[in-house]
């Protein structure tokens, strides 16, 4: 079972955060589905037909400010006290070098990726700070981990997730039961993937959806976690460190900094 009462995914439209919202409703949870896509209310409707708890909010999260009003407004209305949050929303942005590019799509990337995303967060964090609890997951990729020229934009919005989500972390340390975590899902086979092959991108190696979705679960329902703050790879051995009281075995393992010899 959830220690959250309530997750909150953004991106539940489709992709792995839909397919997010699907599987942790059957941890108990009530779960708010957010998207720009009208698809969310379908997301809603299938968890309520498999008899979970669901709601919808349909936003732009590239209108950041009215987001997160919407956000505040709904947690006003809702008595949840534990509350998980998955920043699942983004969006690839314009192909091609920076020469190339129209520096409004990158505006639009981080917008949505990254400012949007944060902006539900926010609303959320007062409620979550004065209950004392909560477990938030950011989605960050292979374009935060080495260059990823293709979609620039959206690389730099998933690098900056990566340090959203430790400078946070920093914030919430003696808040109360907090654990935080940027996850890399893996080239998973959604319609995000698809843009990125029909641009010319060479996809190695793919991950299922089961990878993630088992990670989001774990960390989410765990009493304690040992690599709060860092960025993970669904992949990495993470499972040892969670309910274990055990920390990575380096302070630099997980992280977005440069590594001196």
């Amino acid at each position: 079972m959830s220690k959250s009462d309530t997750i909150v995914i953004t991106g539940a439209g489709r992709g792995i955060g839909k397919a997010a919202a699907v599987h942790l409703a059957r941890t108990g949870a009530h779960i708010l589905c957010i998207s720009q896509s009208t698809n969310v209310g379908e997301t809603a409707r299938e968890i309520q037909s498999a008899g979970g708890t669901a709601e919808a909010l349909s936003l732009d999260l590239a209108d950041y400010a009215h987001a997160e009003a919407a956000v505040g407004q709904w947690i006003t209305q809702h008595p949840a006290r534990q509350i998980g949050v998955v920043l699942a929303a983004a969006i690839l942005g314009v192909a091609g070098p920076l020469i190339d590019t129209d520096l409004a799509t990158w505006d639009l990337a981080y917008r949505v990726g990254v400012v949007g995303n944060l902006a539900v967060l926010k609303a959320l964090l007062p409620r979550m700070t004065q209950a004392r609890f909560g477990r938030i997951v950011g989605f960050s990729g292979g374009g935060s981990a080495y260059p990823y020229p293709i979609f620039p934009a959206y690389s730099a919005s998933k690098t900056a997730m990566v340090r959203a989500i430790e400078n946070l972390d920093e914030d919430l340390k003696d808040k109360g039961d907090f654990a935080t975590v940027c996850l890399a899902p893996g080239a998973i086979e959604t319609d995000l993937l698809k843009q990125v092959r029909n641009a010319g991108a060479f996809v190695k190696k793919t991950a299922g959806m089961e990878e993630p979705l088992d990670f989001l679960e774990r960390f989410l329902t765990a009493d304690s976690c040992g690599f709060s703050g860092r960025f993970v790879h669904a992949r990495d051995s993470w499972a040892p460190l969670l309910n274990s009281g055990e920390r990575p075995a380096s302070d630099s393992l997980w992280k977005l900094r440069r590594i001196e010899p």
